[in-house]
């Protein structure tokens, strides 16, 4: 009898066991991004806690420092979401259901107005001045880096080399990516830095410095958005299609204007200090400019 009772509670406790599991068994959504986004300071850690409370799920961010790569066979393999891909290099063609903009913005150069006084009003008066130190973003490695190349392309045409070879005489330094370059900027070693538009914000929203403004340039500026999708080796697509729709929620997307300092699609949660800032013009993009060719072009200026 004792035999029997000890079994009986044996099977009891297994399927106790088992049932538990099952029903608090949590799915994993693993997301790659890009690290600023990944970041304590960024949007991430907010939109992981409000999504993980509606999908009794554990939502894994795994961040590059490297931005480019969030386009490579290499970064995206095992992940099922890739959120910060540059719009120029996604197939837009891709399932409707499975990806989204969730953000926008205009790529820019940022200066400090208390120590520049004159600065330039165009990119061709950017290039033609010798008196500037300027900081940007290897493309290889960075979408903004590569949005300069896109943006040079579309204003230059056939003068795109002669202007860029110009160009690179200022340049400091061609970092890996946006955040070492911003830092050089900050430090001090450098008058200009590639950026974004929407930059100005975070030094008005977060330390009340108004200094750091935006270059406008007459010739127009190249937009950006950035993509997340699901892709289709994804182990839940169905979890990875309500991340999506919760990245575009109002509540949301205020997170990601705030900490992410883009545009966001939802006009309505633009913060107010964001509506403040110039929008520029939009410039007429040459579309599908093969970033291959353009980046051995660049390879051919910069290493003579």
């Amino acid at each position: 009898m004792l035999a029997e009772e000890f079994m009986i509670k044996k099977i009891i406790f297994s399927f106790f066991i088992l049932f538990h599991t099952s029903v608090f068994a949590e799915d994993i959504l693993t997301v790659g991004t890009y690290d600023s986004f990944a970041a304590d300071w960024g949007p991430g850690p907010d939109i992981e806690d409000g999504f993980e409370k509606i999908c009794n799920c554990d939502l894994q961010f795994i961040a590059t420092s490297q931005a480019g790569s969030l386009s490579s066979d290499i970064f995206v393999k095992g992940k099922d979401v890739i959120l910060g891909v540059e719009h120029n290099d996604f197939d837009t063609s891709y399932d409707d259901n499975l990806w989204a903009f969730y953000d926008y913005g205009y790529f820019a150069f940022i200066y400090d107005s208390s120590k520049l006084n004159n600065p330039p009003k165009s990119m061709d008066d950017l290039i033609n001045r010798n008196d500037l130190k300027i900081v940007v973003q290897d493309p290889r490695t960075s979408p903004v880096g590569m949005g300069l190349l896109r943006w040079m392309k579309s204003i230059f045409g056939d003068e795109y080399q002669y202007k860029m070879n110009k160009f690179d005489k200022n340049v400091v330094t061609y970092t890996p990516g946006w955040t070492e370059a911003y830092g050089m900027f900050l430090e001090g070693n450098a008058d200009i830095v590639l950026s974004y538009s929407t930059s100005p914000f975070y030094h008005q929203e977060y330390e009340d410095e108004s200094k750091y403004q935006a270059l406008i340039f007459e010739e127009g500026h190249l937009p950006t958005k950035e993509v997340v999708y699901v892709r289709n080796e994804a182990t839940n697509k169905e979890l990875g299609q309500q991340f999506i729709n919760f990245l575009l929620k109002k509540q949301i997307q205020e997170i990601i204007a705030q900490k992410n300092i883009m545009y966001p699609v939802n006009e309505e949660a633009i913060p107010q200090k964001m509506k403040s800032l110039i929008k520029p013009v939009e410039i007429n993009y040459v579309k599908n400019l093969n970033a291959k060719e353009l980046v051995d072009e660049w390879l051919e200026i910069v290493t003579k």
